[in-house]
């Protein structure tokens, strides 16, 4: 139809693979936390995972819950923030809407 390749691939191919893109996006960001807490936990001398496992030890029980509820605030976060990115760029796609 006489289409030039980066209109072809701005307006067809990106739109089309952008739910997965936004995707690998959204896991990559959750195994990175998971990662990140991972590490603090076995040679970090701070950070909330070195506060779980070092509340542990000494037994200070709300600071390890308090620790981590603040992780599992950290990773919903992350999720809905990444969610709301993807509303907003992929707005045409029915599953992502931000009214619907």
């Amino acid at each position: 139809m006489g289409a030039s390749q980066y209109f072809i691939f701005t307006k067809v191919i990106l739109p089309a693979a952008a739910p997965g893109i936004f995707t690998g996006i959204r896991l990559g960001g959750s195994y990175c936390v998971m990662s990140l807490v991972a590490a603090e936990m076995i040679g970090a001398h701070s950070g909330l995972g070195y506060l779980v496992l070092y509340s542990q030890e000494t037994f200070k029980i709300s600071d390890m819950y308090g620790a981590i509820v603040g992780l599992a605030l950290v990773g919903l976060g992350l999720n809905y923030a990444l969610t709301y990115i993807e509303k907003v760029l992929s707005g045409w796609n029915e599953e992502t809407t931000i009214n619907g």
